[in-house]
């Protein structure tokens, strides 16, 4: 009796303790969040921290679409014939479109959403996460997508001799998967409320902008499952962009705080950014089956080809705008998202590592497939509309 006595005791000593703890690790997250911002009060107005619920709606495409230019080579010591050719590969989705809510105090919450109406590809799944206040935000994005993929295969020109154009969708289901990083800075805090028009505690309350820092890695990846008539069966890219541009918010109607009373404020804000970036890190790798066969077109073996090209510097873009009202402890935002990005192996610094898959036959003289070039895009765009209430 005295042990089951003696053990309880400590039991509620640790857990008290414990949960003492945790009060402390939880006031000095409440107090990070709440902690003012340094601003100009004349242009921005903080909002207190509040619990806020909302009702959401979201609209958002994912695409990956990879181009190839080569020739075809039928060489021998008798012949020697050269053809141009394309093939094209493209997964992508319909309209994907969500309905949710989200949770949250302060510039923290948590969402989630389920799609509605027709499915926008056979499997999704997506999932973020972000901070930000007025000077700074980060948020990390991973987008999987599996469906049918399209591929088309043009050899030749209309008119040649020898002209084929064929279009086909595979039979098994490709897998696109990106995971995003993206983090940026605002230079003019003070006086410009970046986030003003996407989160509920920030009230631009005269038309104001600021120059801004980007920064963004990517990773991408296309596995097509199975030989598509195409070059490759999989695609892989990694860059790393920095850049800048310009955001701005356009105060169109704001009515101040009354007598210190959330309830009466009034405004509407639009905001539009863009950011154009350079992506110094533009790495892609391509990976394909290569069959050799004899002259009787009879398959010897295979083996999986890997390439690696690092490429010269490229230009992307990346671009927002929202419009928000608040009206009282009611505010609505609708924001508009688009995220491009190109890959090209054209002017690869190391071109010497990039091969082609080569279909090899005994008799030939030259590689069948040769001076290929690569290039593709990968986009995301979303739409999104969010009505809160702060409590």
């Amino acid at each position: 009796m005295k042990k089951t006595f003696l053990l309880t005791v400590l039991f509620f000593s640790f857990f008290l303790g414990n949960a003492q703890k945790l009060d402390k690790y939880i006031e000095k997250g409440k107090a990070f969040i709440d902690k003012p911002e340094n601003i100009d009060t004349t242009r921005i107005y903080q909002l207190p921290a509040r619990f806020c619920f909302a009702i959401t709606s979201r609209a958002q495409m994912v695409g990956f679409f990879a181009y190839s230019d080569f020739n075809l080579n039928f060489v021998t010591e008798e012949i020697g014939l050269r053809i141009p050719a394309q093939a094209t590969s493209y997964l992508g989705e319909r309209v994907c479109k969500k309905v949710g809510f989200e949770v949250g105090y302060g510039s923290m919450s948590f969402g989630y959403g389920v799609e509605v109406g027709q499915k926008s590809a056979k499997y999704k799944r997506s999932l973020s996460l972000g901070m930000s206040n007025l000077k700074w935000g980060a948020r990390i994005s991973y987008n999987s997508l599996s469906n049918y993929i399209v591929s088309n295969m043009t050899i030749g020109k209309p008119g040649d001799i020898i002209y084929l154009d064929t279009i086909e969708q595979s039979d098994g289901l490709g897998k696109l998967r990106s995971l995003t990083l993206d983090g940026y800075y605002v230079f003019n805090s003070k006086r410009f409320g970046y986030t003003a028009t996407n989160t509920i505690n920030v009230v631009q309350k005269h038309t104001s902008g600021s120059f801004m820092l980007t920064g963004r890695f990517l990773w991408s990846d296309l596995d097509t499952k199975e030989d598509m008539g195409g070059l490759f069966e999989s695609y892989g890219t990694i860059q790393f962009a920095l850049g800048g541009g310009y955001s701005a918010n356009i105060v169109f109607w704001n009515r101040n705080i009354v007598n210190n009373d959330d309830r009466t404020i009034r405004n509407l804000t639009w905001n539009i950014t863009a950011m154009p970036v350079i992506s110094f890190v533009n790495y892609m790798q391509t990976r394909a089956i290569v069959e050799h066969y004899d002259i009787e077109d009879n398959l010897i073996s295979s083996e999986l080809k890997t390439s690696d090209v690092w490429c010269y510097p490229s230009a992307n873009l990346i671009a927002s705008t929202a419009l928000s009202l608040t009206w009282g402890r009611f505010y609505f935002t609708s924001q508009f998202q688009l995220n491009f990005f190109y890959f090209n192996s054209q002017g690869a610094m190391n071109k010497n590592k990039f091969s082609a898959p080569n279909l090899q036959y005994e008799g030939l003289t030259e590689d069948v497939i040769s001076n290929v070039r690569v290039h593709g895009i990968l986009y995301n765009w979303g739409l999104v509309g969010k009505l809160f209430y702060r409590f």
